[in-house]
This record gives C-alpha cells, sequence and structure tokens, in this order.
C-alpha cells in the first residue's frame, strides 16, 4: 500500500513538471514569434497611423464647425425671410451636409453685380450667409483647385434638377459654382424651409457688403442665462502646463510664464474685472496663408477650453482672426465691442486674447422680445450723430450683456443694433455716447486687446426686465471697439449705398430715399 501509494506522488510530480515545462516552452515560443514578426509591427505602425489620420480629420473637422455660416434665408411665396430655428441648429446642419457631398470643380461664373442681385433674389435658392469672407478649403475640408477663392454666401438649391451650388462673394460682387456630383441637401433644405421663426427682409449695399434691411421694426428675443467664470488657475494648466513662473507688476497685474515662450496675462482681480486674458507664444514662423491662419487660430481658441457650442468665426482682418458666440442666429458682444477670442499672428509671435465669460445654464424663455428700429430709422438715427451712410461698413442685430440687479451669476441678453464704421464696431448706444464723449474714440483705446485696460461708462439703451429678476441695471460699456477691416473692405464703390429689395418683399418711398443717399 505503501508502495503504490508513493509511485502515484511520483508519477503525478512528473506530469506536472512536463506540463510545466510545456507550457514556459510554448510562451516562449509564441512570445518570440510575436516580437520578431514584421507583420506584427507593421499592423501596430498602420493602427497608429490610421488612429492619427482620424485624430487630424476630426480636428478638421472640428476647425470647420468653427467655421459655420451665421445667417440663414429662404423664400416663401416669393417672400424673402431671415429664418432661424432653436431646435434644429441650421448652421452646423449645413456644415455636415455640405461635407458628405461629392463636388466638382470650383468654376468661375461671374462678377456683374446685377447676376450676384438676381442670385440674391432667386426663390429657387435658399442661402446661408457667413459674417465675413472664408474660402473653399475650410468648407470642404480638402483643397481643389481655387481651393482659396473667398467667398461669404453659399446658395444650396430647393428643387432636385438644379445641380449647382453657387457661391458669392460680396466684396466684387463675384458668383463662383459646384457641380454636386453625388449627395443630397433635401434634408437640410427642408430643415431650413420648416424653421419656425422667420422675420421679413431685403438686403442694403454697404460699401462691399450686402447687409439685412428690414422695412419695418424688428421684434427679437431676449435670453437670460446663469453664467460662470473659470479659475485663472484654469487657463494656466490649460495653456502653460504644470511648470510656470508667477509675477506681478506695479499695477497689479499678473503675468504666467513658461520657458521664455509662452506668456499669460491675468485680468485685474476684484468686482470691476473684465476678465480679458492675453495668452502669447513667442516663435518664430514663415507667412501663413490665409487657410493656415484661419485653421491655426481655430486650434488656438479650441486649446482655451472655452465653451465651444456655438462659438464661431466673426471676422478676419488681415492677421487677426475673432470668434464670437452666436445665440439663437445671432452674436454675442462682449463690452459691446470685443469678441469672444482674437488670435492675431506676428512675425515672431501669437496673441490670443480671449474672454472667460461662460453661458452655463440658459433660464426657461419667458417670452420677453425687444422691439427694434427699422433699418430706415437706424440709418436715420446715425446720421443725426454724425455717421453718414457711406462711413458704414456692417450692420447687425447682436446680443449685449445686461447684468442682473442681484445676482452677479445672472445676465439678460438684451438684442440691439451693431455698427461697424471705420474698421470699428459698436452699438448703436455705444455709437451715441462715443460721439457725445470723443475722448472715447483715441488711438490707445483702439488696442484693448493689448493692454486690457477698461474704461466703463454707464450706456443704457432701454429698460428691460430679466427674466429673472424684478429690477436690472444696464451693462456699462467697454473702451473703443477694435476690430478692424481689411483695405479692401474699406474700400467704397460709387453704387455702395443702393438697397437690393426682394422681389415680392414691399419697401416705401422713404426707404428708397435712404438707401440711395
Amino acid at each position: 500500500m505503501r508502495f503504490r501509494f508513493k509511485f502515484k506522488i511520483n508519477f503525478k510530480d512528473i506530469l506536472l513538471n512536463i506540463a510545466t515545462i510545456a507550457v514556459i516552452a510554448l510562451s516562449i515560443y509564441l512570445w518570440v514569434t510575436v516580437m520578431t514578426s514584421d507583420q506584427r509591427f507593421s499592423q501596430i505602425s498602420n493602427e497608429d497611423s490610421a488612429q492619427s489620420s482620424a485624430t487630424v480629420n476630426s480636428r478638421y473637422r472640428g476647425a470647420q464647425a468653427f467655421y459655420a455660416p451665421g445667417q440663414v434665408y429662404s423664400f416663401k411665396d416669393g417672400v424673402r425671410y431671415q429664418v432661424h430655428d432653436a431646435q434644429e441648429n441650421l448652421p452646423l446642419k449645413f456644415v455636415q451636409k455640405v461635407e458628405k457631398l461629392a463636388l466638382g470643380k470650383i468654376e468661375k461664373v461671374s462678377t456683374a453685380t446685377s447676376d450676384y442681385q438676381k442670385l440674391l433674389d432667386d426663390s429657387n435658392y435658399i442661402h446661408f450667409a457667413y459674417p465675413d469672407q472664408i474660402n473653399f478649403s475650410l468648407l470642404l475640408g480638402k483643397k481643389k483647385t481655387n481651393s482659396s477663392l473667398l467667398f461669404n454666401r453659399v446658395f444650396v438649391p430647393i428643387k432636385s434638377h438644379l445641380h449647382y451650388l453657387y457661391f458669392g462673394n460680396d466684396i466684387g460682387t463675384k458668383i463662383y459654382r459646384m457641380r454636386i456630383k453625388k449627395g443630397s441637401l433635401t434634408k437640410l433644405v427642408s430643415y431650413v424651409q420648416k424653421a419656425e421663426d422667420q422675420q421679413k427682409v431685403s438686403f442694403l449695399h454697404l460699401k462691399n457688403r450686402y447687409v439685412p434691411f428690414y422695412s419695418k421694426a424688428v421684434s427679437v428675443k431676449e435670453y437670460s442665462y446663469l453664467i460662470s467664470y473659470q479659475a485663472s488657475s484654469y487657463y494656466a494648466s490649460k495653456l502653460l502646463g504644470s511648470s510656470y513662473r508667477k509675477s506681478v507688476a506695479k499695477n497689479g497685474q499678473t503675468v504666467y510664464t513658461s520657458d521664455y515662450s509662452q506668456r499669460l496675462q491675468l485680468p485685474l482681480a476684484g468686482k470691476n474685472s473684465d476678465h480679458q486674458y492675453l495668452y502669447q507664444v513667442y516663435q518664430t514662423k514663415k507667412s501663413r496663408t490665409m487657410t493656415q491662419q484661419l485653421l491655426e487660430s481655430a486650434a488656438y481658441v479650441r486649446k482655451l477650453g472655452l465653451t465651444e457650442q456655438d462659438l464661431r468665426f466673426f471676422e478676419a482682418d488681415g492677421h487677426k482672426i475673432s470668434y464670437v458666440n452666436f445665440v439663437e442666429g445671432y452674436p454675442l458682444f462682449v463690452n459691446d465691442q470685443l469678441a469672444q477670442a482674437q488670435v492675431t499672428f506676428k512675425k515672431e509671435s501669437v496673441s490670443v486674447s480671449f474672454n472667460s465669460l461662460n453661458l452655463q445654464i440658459p433660464i426657461p424663455y419667458d417670452g420677453h422680445k425687444k422691439k427694434l428700429l427699422k433699418t430706415a430709422s437706424l440709418l436715420k438715427e446715425l446720421t443725426e450723430i454724425g455717421i453718414k451712410e457711406s462711413q458704414i461698413q456692417e450692420i447687425t442685430i447682436g446680443y449685449h450683456i445686461k447684468n442682473d440687479a442681484k445676482r452677479s451669476d445672472l445676465i439678460t441678453l438684451v438684442p440691439t443694433y451693431f455698427i461697424k464704421v471705420n474698421g470699428e464696431w459698436n452699438s448703436l448706444e455705444g455709437w451715441k455716447h462715443a460721439k457725445t464723449n470723443p475722448d472715447t474714440l483715441t488711438d490707445s483705446s483702439a488696442n484693448v486687446y493689448s493692454s486690457f485696460s477698461s474704461s466703463s461708462s454707464s450706456s443704457s439703451s432701454s429698460a428691460v426686465s430679466s427674466s429673472t429678476a424684478a429690477a436690472s441695471s444696464s451693462s456699462a460699456t467697454g473702451q473703443a471697439p477694435t476690430y478692424r477691416s481689411s483695405s479692401s473692405q474699406a474700400s467704397a464703390s460709387s453704387s455702395s449705398s443702393s438697397a437690393i429689395k426682394s422681389s415680392s418683399s414691399s419697401s416705401s418711398s422713404s426707404t428708397n430715399s435712404e438707401g440711395d443717399r
């Protein structure tokens, strides 16, 4: 019995040892095979390459979203409307749908003003308007012949048998087109035609820009938001990393630096802080093309970590690219004059000025609207304060920030007119104040993005009640505006002040006299 018991123990041990050795040998063999296989490393390389490509494409698509249109126009029963839909983000839908199309080559069609006006009035097309010129590379996400050509309007056919997308550039009234070889925009057209908010509109030609012309007073919704501001440490970590030095100037301005190549200037602390930051990267780089500037500026803005849902391209002026938040189809001007972010390219540096305002939670809409002047009355008021129609470069409806009287984290966005004159943006009330206080229009104040000093003056357009507070106070207006137009935008044409009417939009004779001045 003892002998058999002992024999069984030894037999099991031998089998166990053999199995262990076999497993180890097999593991070694498989490890050597895997690690020495060229195919394996090739596969890893291919996977990394595919992931890298996907990342680049994703970033490019993100950049394209920054360059979505601002306004949408459609016809109904022959009448032109400016449309917006709170449920569907029409500008973003446009970018997504166009991206999926297979398009032909870019063809030059016309530079005749009459052809351009006919295209604007053609009810067979809905059209998407950008706040400033972009090029085909940005819209299509790839290069084509003539892809550096500029446009600020895209005309989408509403009927399937019309197989061309048309592109218009207000500057020079240039028209281009691309054949739709594959894909459909039927759903996009349906979204636009079903849009809830519709406002009758025609166009007014100012210098090198066609702007919306309202023959009657316009009612625009007010919105309230809970807001927040990120801590300066958030931006320091986001932009400079974990290692940076802090210094404080005599005026109390705090500056963070990293490796002598990056600098972050913080806003002055306290209740009167304007929340304006300046981030600078020192680098020497050869001159950039416009496409490179637009794409790189979007990358810098993304790096800031601002809320991006409706942050979009607003204006390009030489080497300055500006971005603003669009709220329900209209731009939001910080301090009535500043963009949410502006990227400036120089020979040896890139500067990014930005505001840390974050529209956090929208308050349920209470139905309150503000009535704005018809365009003819607006032009008359501007004339009365010394701004001639020939001086006006652009007009847009936008949002002014009105602080709540009781809560510092609550604001109301109040619609008003913003006007660009001699390269500078300001609200109607801001221009009235500036004209009665000319000291605010100094050359030094135009450099607000560099200094971020702020002179506050209380100017309120009207008493507008907040949906969440019984009493509210006007926001203070900031310094003189800063956006400047390129020389091409500043050049005027002899026919720059003609009103372009919709074929079925009714306009009074007084409207004509305003447009022909």
